[in-house]
């Protein structure tokens, strides 16, 4: 196939490369008084987008970067693409010139006359930002699932997402089942119930997540990362459990018997609760830890004092400072277990966190994120489809190597 221009687009085309020639020149501080009137001339007669771009390149990092991040232009594609967005005939038919603007087709003509593999050489190893998405993500990563182990009383492991289902365990005080829903159940035996009580844990992975129905009746949802050690029977004057990490609670009435929730690390706590459903967030790799309050009745109680919450309240406790009571957004917090990452507020470390978590991944940082994100996305996603759309805000950018996620402006 040839190429055909009419004699406008020739023009056109002929003004790009002359304009492309004086921006190669004047990067290389080779241009002369005259050539650089003759660009700034040029330059006032475009949009104020056009200026700004052209007035930001004022070295072969700064070309570099702003080329691959609207363009992606190799050095083989290059005029193939500049050639596709002008616009193609077959031979004894008019060009229909594609509306562009002309300062972003300069921009791949500037590639082809500097030469993109000298860039290469000169400007390696360049940032993450700095490379096309698909030189970035060298990796993948699926995301969780149900997935934990069970550690029963006499130190024996059962792994959960493998395991059978039914009967899993006959214990003093309780048969262990797991349901086909993979909900991990225990059925209270009569006979035991005044016995001394025994305990067992269950602990999910990085990028594991479960749900078990505790002696009394209550529902805990786990989320990744996460460990609840609880009897096998409620029995004296309170029903305690202790939590490392994240866990929603609907909690089983029973007047005469308080739940009691334990929470360990730099911000140890205890919440007390009768009749209600509550999400507790205290992983002991953060700062601060959040009890979110859904329906009934808290106390929250640390070495800072303590605090009653309502529905809809929460109370985030730091080491070092007493509670703070807010209003609380319940979506946002509750997004973990609706399958979903809640970005309402969020610094790009909570989301990492998060991620990290769900994903089993190690991150790393290269410069400093100021932005408070919003929004909401699918926990089910591969992780290049959930760094892609929070790439999509122009905040932030990453790479993917083996496991291992990279972070920069």
């Amino acid at each position: 196939m040839s190429i055909s221009l009419s004699e406008k687009d020739q023009r056109q085309l002929d003004t790009m490369e002359r304009i492309a020639e004086l921006l190669h020149r004047r990067l290389q501080q080779r241009i002369t008084a005259a050539e650089a009137g003759e660009l700034e001339r040029w330059l006032a007669a475009q949009s104020p987008a056009a200026r700004q771009f052209y007035e930001s390149i004022q070295e072969w990092p700064a070309l570099e970067k702003a080329l691959l991040s609207m363009e992606q232009v190799d050095e083989k594609a290059a005029l193939q693409e500049v050639w596709d967005r002008i616009g193609t005939i077959a031979p004894q038919k008019e060009t229909v010139v594609r509306k562009m603007s002309w300062w972003r087709i300069a921009a791949a003509v500037v590639v082809l006359l500097t030469g993109i593999g000298m860039l290469w050489k000169h400007y390696a190893p360049r940032p993450p930002d700095s490379l096309p998405i698909a030189a970035r993500y060298q990796g993948e990563a699926l995301p969780g699932g149900n997935r934990a182990t069970l550690q029963l009383a006499d130190g024996s492991i059962i792994t959960l997402d493998s395991a059978a289902n039914g009967t899993l365990a006959r214990q003093q005080q309780a048969v262990v089942k797991k349901t086909a829903e993979g909900t991990l159940q225990y059925e209270p035996v009569g006979a035991a119930k005044e016995a001394a009580a025994v305990f067992n844990a269950i602990t999910t992975p990085r990028g594991g997540q479960y749900q078990v129905v505790l002696p009394d009746g209550t529902r805990v949802w786990l989320n990744a990362a996460s460990s609840l050690r609880y009897p096998t029977a409620f029995t004296g004057q309170e029903r305690v459990v202790e939590l490392s990490g994240e866990a929603y609670f609907e909690v089983a009435p029973q007047a005469d018997k308080h739940f009691l929730v334990k929470t360990g690390g730099e911000q140890p706590a205890d919440i007390t609760v009768l009749g209600t459903a509550f999400n507790v967030n205290a992983y002991a790799d953060q700062q601060n830890n959040v009890t979110t309050l859904v329906n009934g009745k808290v106390r929250v109680s640390g070495k800072g004092g303590q605090v009653v919450l309502q529905p809809s309240q929460q109370v985030v406790t730091a080491r070092g400072m007493s509670p703070v009571v807010r209003a609380a957004n319940l979506e946002a917090a509750l997004a973990w277990k609706e399958g979903l990452f809640s970005l309402e507020g969020a610094g790009i470390e909570e989301i990492m966190q998060q991620i990290a978590r769900w994903y089993d991944v190690e991150i790393i940082y290269r410069g400093k994120i100021e932005q408070q994100f919003v929004g909401k996305i699918p926990r089910n996603m591969k992780l290049s489809a959930v760094l892609k759309v929070l790439e999509s805000t122009g905040w932030v950018h990453f790479s993917i190597s083996g496991k291992t996620v990279t972070v920069a402006p």
